[in-house]
């Protein structure tokens, strides 16, 4: 809206502002995936229901045959102009049409288009296949052109903005491009070393645990990371800290701590040291 104020009477004309094409509205729509989706990337179909430009009437809102006709509430200015006296003097507002949108001209009721009432767009169901790049996080947004809701009057559709939610995973943390996790091992797979399996987004990995390991030591697992976005060759580690499983009261050598690697010299001599130890009764603080 416009105003025009001052101590006499408003002079001059305001500017006609018939409105042409519009751009459509965007549209968001909230996608979640999952922790290997994010890291690898993905494609995904989603349902979306947008406007689009009428197919009968191509967005005029008329119907096949006839033309739009003058506005007979503005005249064909697309514009109304109101003057009111205050104390302060004569005010002239200029404002669209109503009843034509600032066109300027408008559709009988008999010419109106039957598929989408005039309107000059419908609604309609759409499926779309959204590609997922390699590296992506919570609360980024994906932007599909041209797939929001069709434009006014001819005028270009809006956008699709996809905000992504990451689920969590967890076996996993995520800091960047860097993966954090936690792996338990045995007091003596610490103190003599093995070869464990951990989980990664690679999957199930062999990893050479290093004798004398001590507890909350991270070892690094080169190029296990998350790509990073936009530069896919570049990738983050994986960081894996080692907690370690302490007996509790009295020590005893059980089989599922000794080392699976361990020589069969070596299990005999564990077996060895377990049996000294279980004869003095001895805790394990008391011993080592």
């Amino acid at each position: 809206m416009k105003a025009f104020s001052g101590g006499g009477a408003a002079t001059g004309r305001g500017s006609r502002q018939r409105q042409g094409p519009t751009q459509g509205q965007d549209l968001r729509l909230t996608l979640t995936i999952s922790f290997q989706e994010a890291v690898f990337g993905t494609t995904r179909e989603v349902s979306i229901r947008h406007l689009e430009t009428c197919a009968m009437c191509s967005g005029s809102g008329l119907k096949p045959g006839s033309r739009l006709s003058t506005c007979q509430t503005c005249g064909g200015q697309g514009q109304i102009r109101r003057t009111s006296r205050t104390p302060f003097g004569v005010i002239s507002q200029v404002t669209t049409c109503p009843a034509c949108g600032g066109r300027g001209q408008s559709i009988r009721p008999e010419d109106v288009c039957g598929a989408c009432q005039g309107q000059g767009v419908t609604q309609v169901p759409k499926k779309l296949r959204i590609t997922i790049p390699r590296g992506v996080e919570s609360d980024q947004q994906l932007r599909v052109t041209g797939e929001g809701n069709a434009g006014e009057r001819g005028g270009p559709s809006g956008d699709l903005f996809v905000q992504l939610q990451v689920a969590s995973d967890p076996r996993f943390q995520r800091e960047g491009v860097t993966i954090r996790s936690t792996a338990e091992v045995s007091y003596l797979q610490a103190i003599l070393g093995d070869t464990i399996t951990v989980p990664t987004v690679e999957g199930d990995q062999s990893i050479e645990l290093p004798a004398g390991t001590q507890p909350g030591a991270v070892l690094t697992l080169p190029g296990l990371g998350v790509p990073k976005l936009g530069n896919p060759v570049a990738r983050g580690d994986h960081l894996l800290m080692v907690k370690v499983r302490l007996p509790k009261g009295r020590f005893s050598v059980k089989e599922k701590d000794i080392p699976a690697g361990l020589s069969t010299e070596g299990r005999t001599l564990l077996k060895q040291l377990d049996k000294k130890i279980q004869a003095r009764g001895s805790m394990l603080g008391g011993f080592l």
